[in-house]
């Protein structure tokens, strides 16, 4: 999750304490790690002297090493001791201001309202923008629940008008920032697209890369949300160039928020499973419920709906109401009900989508305007649907007319309609064999490659879009030897193909299932889906027999599938090289297993030039 940092985040690490000068190298250098633990030794050195003020430059920049949602630990313990030893106004301002955001990044809201207040009057009673600028950043930081939107809208228009006349970087791009926020929840894309551009000025004319890492996720997010998965993938990659130089906590949060939805709208199934088992990693160990949340529809678009139940179980155990209704109640309760409603999980979604009925009509977002995640009217659509709520219908029309005006077409296809857009003109992508035996591939400037078994594939598969082919066939038929899968096709077999997939697609599940308890350390449910693995694969056995010709069977078509697999990934290894576009777009769209696919995006269509 993303900060939203104003200056008491970035204030400067002013004194001659040694541990001082620690910390801002370790700033300079991009490690939060040793930061953080240089700051708390100047905070201890200083008030082993008694120094009043250097506690407070210490502790002033310490929310800057907090990850958004994970426990504080001592940060706000530190803040509020320098608050209280405190001479000035000012400075026990901007420490008010900093001790209310480290509670709201520590995920404790409620606490950060009292201080959030504090920072607010004294702002005033100093009379100087700066601190004002500061204290309302804290105060929309602390009222960051569903409930506070007009008073957000309000204290962004506030932060927005005091900002603009201060020459401040960071107080700048906090009020850019707020301002792209309630845009986005208020779907209101005008005012979107202008802090978008407010971003891209302040980094071109500021220097900072922390500015530019804005600018260029935020620009990412935008990308995704209008469809253009070319464009945000650039953008996701300069995201990640620029992030590695920062001391910036939430870095690494931003870049798997991005990169996720990116392959969601890909379809990229095997990304998506490594993603959402992070996810839930994360989000269990550190007690975060809009990550599990998140992670839960992740699993489901990664094929994985019995993970993604268990987790919405988890989250929902308490009922909706439970759930904090703090920056990211929206997220998590919108991502409960999707899942609920996909899964059959009727009780949960009809709970869940009760909540979210006042807040119809909002976007929903991931913090900051990370990722945009729908709109709430989505979410209620597809509850109501599987309720059989004679509202389904009304739900649908506002969801799918929010998304055409904001340009969302991946959005809106997936309620099912088709979607009002112009046609994307098809590119000409070359994947041919010249007289020389050498490969001709690529878009306009094509470029040569040497005779891969892999290329052989990628062309078989794109000279067939959309059908699946079994990886035993496909290996046949680039071989020219198309006898052996049918040779093989007639051996009687105790289990047809279907159910064969079926069993090797379970004991994927298990193995996949087995990890995860063995990560979490559940030796109860990890016995239990042991003793159904070996169960699964008894019967596997024994439907084809010790030493019978479906076993030879499924030996070849597993060396098959290895084969495939390892041939078309040096392929594409290859193109990156040359065309990273090319690389990507087939790393999308084709698929390989048991059975292999070239799904092409209807969005990006492509002319292949085979021949």
């Amino acid at each position: 999750m993303p900060t939203m940092n104003g200056a008491a985040d970035t204030a400067p690490l002013a004194g001659g304490d040694d541990h001082l000068a620690v910390a801002s190298a370790a700033k300079a250098a991009g490690d939060v790690d040793a930061m953080r633990t240089a700051l708390v030794a100047a905070f201890a050195a200083a008030r082993a002297a008694g120094d009043d003020q250097g506690m407070a430059a210490a502790a002033l920049a310490m929310p800057n090493g907090q990850r958004f949602g994970v426990f504080p630990g001592q940060i706000p313990g530190l803040l509020h001791e320098a608050y209280a030893a405190a001479e000035t106004v000012s400075t026990r301002c901007r420490l008010a201001a900093a001790l209310a955001r480290s509670w709201v990044y520590g995920g404790d809201a409620a606490r950060a309202a009292e201080f959030a207040d504090e920072a607010q009057r004294l702002a005033a009673e100093t009379a100087t923008p700066a601190a004002m600028a500061d204290a309302l950043d804290a105060a929309l930081l602390a009222h960051w629940g569903p409930d506070d939107f007009g008073q957000r809208m309000s204290l962004a228009a506030r932060l927005d008008d005091v900002a603009a006349h201060l020459p401040d970087t960071d107080l700048r791009l906090s009020a850019h920032l707020w301002r792209l926020t309630t845009a986005w929840e208020s779907l209101d894309i005008v005012a979107v697209q202008r802090q978008l551009r407010a971003l891209d000025v302040l980094a071109e004319e500021s220097g900072p890369a922390r500015a530019a890492f804005f600018a260029a996720s935020r620009r990412a997010m935008h990308a995704l949300a209008a469809d253009d998965l070319m464009v945000a993938e650039q953008l996701i990659a300069r995201s990640a160039d620029i992030g590695a130089e920062l001391a910036e906590p939430d870095v690494e949060a931003v870049l798997h928020e991005l990169s996720s939805m990116r392959m969601r709208m890909a379809g990229d199934i095997a990304a998506l499973r490594d993603e959402a088992g992070a996810y839930e990693a994360f989000g269990a160990a550190e007690g975060i419920a809009s990550v599990l949340a998140v992670g839960a529809t992740v699993w489901l678009a990664a094929g994985q709906p019995d993970r993604a139940a268990l987790l919405v179980s988890q989250i929902s155990a308490g009922g909706i109401d439970a759930i904090a209704r703090d920056v990211d109640f929206l997220l998590t309760v919108a991502c409960v009900v999707g899942v609920a409603a996909a899964v059959g999980l009727d009780d949960i979604a009809r709970e869940g989508a009760a909540a979210l009925e006042p807040y119809a009509g909002r976007g929903v977002l991931n913090s900051g305007a990370v990722t945009f995640h729908g709109v709430v009217d989505e979410y209620l659509y597809r509850a109501a649907r599987t309720l059989g709520d004679a509202d389904a219908e009304r739900w649908r029309h506002s969801a799918q007319t929010a998304y055409r005006r904001i340009g969302a077409g991946w959005w809106d296809r997936g309620l099912g309609a088709v979607p009002a857009r112009t046609t994307t003109p098809a590119r000409t992508i070359s994947l041919r064999r010249d007289d020389t035996g050498r490969w001709l591939v690529g878009t306009d400037t094509t470029f040569t490659l040497a005779d891969l078994k892999g290329l052989h594939y990628l062309r078989y598969l794109v000279q067939r879009p959309g059908i699946d082919v079994e990886a035993l066939a496909l290996s046949d038929a680039v071989s020219g030897h198309p006898g052996a899968s049918v040779n093989e096709a007639h051996m009687g077999a105790a289990l047809d193909s279907t159910a064969l997939i079926a069993y090797r697609r379970r004991l994927d599940e298990l193995d996949a299932e087995l990890d995860a308890a063995d990560v979490r350390g559940d030796q109860q449910r990890a016995d239990k889906l042991a003793g159904e693995r070996d169960a699964l694969l008894t019967e596997l056995r024994g439907a084809t027999g010790l030493g019978g010709r479906n076993r030879h069977r499924g030996a070849s078509t597993e060396r098959a599938r290895i084969a495939v697999r390892k041939a078309i990934a040096a392929a594409l290894t290859q193109i990156d090289r040359h065309d990273p576009g090319t690389a990507r777009l087939l790393r999308d769209c084709v698929h390989t297993g048991t059975s292999c696919r070239y799904d092409p995006n209807p969005d990006h269509p492509v002319t292949w030039v085979t021949r």
